[in-house]
């Protein structure tokens, strides 16, 4: 079962009652950083907005399924899009001391992760139909940086069948966190950037940027609130910003 009391061994910074201005500039920056791109988000002449659902369940301690459903308008395509997906994740035990936390993610230097994914757009209309079937091959690694911040990277191949045919994106995302326990909860600013590789164009077509926190509220509920850029080079260029919200359960 995951904690909202984080251990004092796991590198992250604990903030309580007795200090409270340490806990209050932690906040004011990581509110700073969560929301400094918003400004430009809004004033964008592209901007969207990405709700989220995501359940975990816990199979055994090295394993655990994964069930999403995100929406977008724009993100994928010019249309709006919703998705089913689903997913087991495969970690390998520790071979050493956990990274951070009791979490199930955070712990792991590396695992694996392998689903299915069913695309449906033009949601609303009577054209709502199946635009894409995709399997999806995901590895994560992760590595201690100076400063208890962690960095992780993710290599990801997409398997698409499309309308126009089958095709493959292949996706590196790199990504820093960083841990603090606020009144006993659970916070991890995080930031990344994504590179997208689709074989239908034959190079590097898109480049996602994502930033903000992730809180937990207890140990079955999570949520992540972020701004995102989205740089499209190619079949066109075109800018994406969207303020996404992630509610997570866990099991």
């Amino acid at each position: 079962m995951l904690s909202t009391k984080p251990p004092r061994d796991w590198g992250g910074t604990r903030i309580g009652s007795a200090r409270p201005c340490r806990w209050l500039l932690c906040m004011a920056v990581a509110l700073a950083s969560s929301l400094a791109p918003v400004r430009a988000a809004v004033a964008a002449d592209v901007s969207e907005y990405w709700p989220e659902a995501n359940v975990f369940v816990t199979l055994k301690p090295q394993t655990r399924l994964f069930f999403d459903i995100p929406y977008a308008d724009g993100k994928e395509s010019a249309h709006s899009v919703l998705e089913l997906a689903a997913y087991l994740d495969v970690s390998l035990k520790p071979i050493k001391k956990r990274l951070q936390s009791e979490d199930w993610q955070r712990s792991r230097y590396f695992w694996a992760r392998i689903g299915y994914d069913r695309v449906f757009n033009d949601l609303g209309t009577s054209d709502a139909k199946v635009a894409e079937n995709r399997g999806i091959v995901s590895f994560y690694g992760k590595a201690l940086m100076p400063a208890a911040i962690v960095g992780e990277g993710r290599v990801r191949a997409d398997l698409r069948w499309l309308g126009s045919g089958y095709s493959t994106r292949y996706r590196l995302r790199g990504e820093v966190t960083r841990e603090f326990s606020v009144l006993d909860h659970t916070i991890v600013p995080f930031f990344n950037v994504e590179w997208f590789y689709d074989t239908r164009y034959g190079a590097w077509a898109r480049t996602l940027y994502q930033l903000g926190p992730e809180v937990t509220m207890g140990p079955h509920f999570r949520f992540e609130i972020y701004v995102a850029r989205q740089n499209d080079r190619l079949p066109e260029e075109s800018t994406l910003h969207a303020l996404g919200l992630n509610l997570k359960w866990y099991y």
